[in-house]
């Protein structure tokens, strides 16, 4: 029986380009799960993508963490710093853990993970927006601490 234990925690290498594609590929497949608005990106994006993250994203302003097993990522969390008026702030961009692993603890260990990251770029708190069918992810939120901030509502036209 797998466990915890069997996981290795550690930040995306933005240097190897085949670790990289793969997260990008992940990250950008999360939505098609709870959002009928988003649709499948293309190589040529996730190409661009990676060259824009590489330039931009650091550790001063970005964690971008991943579950490995057995060399394959079978999670991501991605975490991004902000300024909010007078305020430090830091915004959950993506919390993901394939089918098969939910359940070991590791969407528990990536948000101790994140907090500790935010802490240590001066964030004073944290945002996440989970999709309402969601009731997983609402409720790892709310074990550790989240409360309802806003709410984004949508209208197809």
């Amino acid at each position: 029986m797998m466990n915890l234990q069997d996981i290795e925690f550690r930040t995306l290498d933005y240097s190897n380009d085949v670790e990289m594609r793969t997260y990008l590929r992940l990250f950008w497949e999360i939505p098609l799960e709870h959002n009928e608005y988003f649709t499948r990106r293309s190589e040529a994006f996730l190409a661009d993508y990676m060259e824009t993250a590489r330039k931009t994203e650091t550790p001063d302003n970005c964690y971008s963490g991943i579950a490995l097993h057995r060399g394959e990522i079978v999670g991501l969390h991605i975490v991004r710093r902000f300024e909010e008026w007078e305020q430090i702030g830091a915004h959950i961009v993506a919390l993901w853990v394939h089918p098969e692993y939910r359940g070991l603890g590791i969407a528990r260990h990536f948000k101790t993970e994140g907090e500790n990251w935010a802490r240590s770029v001066d964030a004073t708190f944290l945002n996440s927006n989970v999709h309402t069918g969601n009731h997983r992810m609402l409720e790892i939120a709310r074990q550790a601490g989240f409360t309802p901030f806003r709410i984004n509502l949508r209208k197809r036209l």
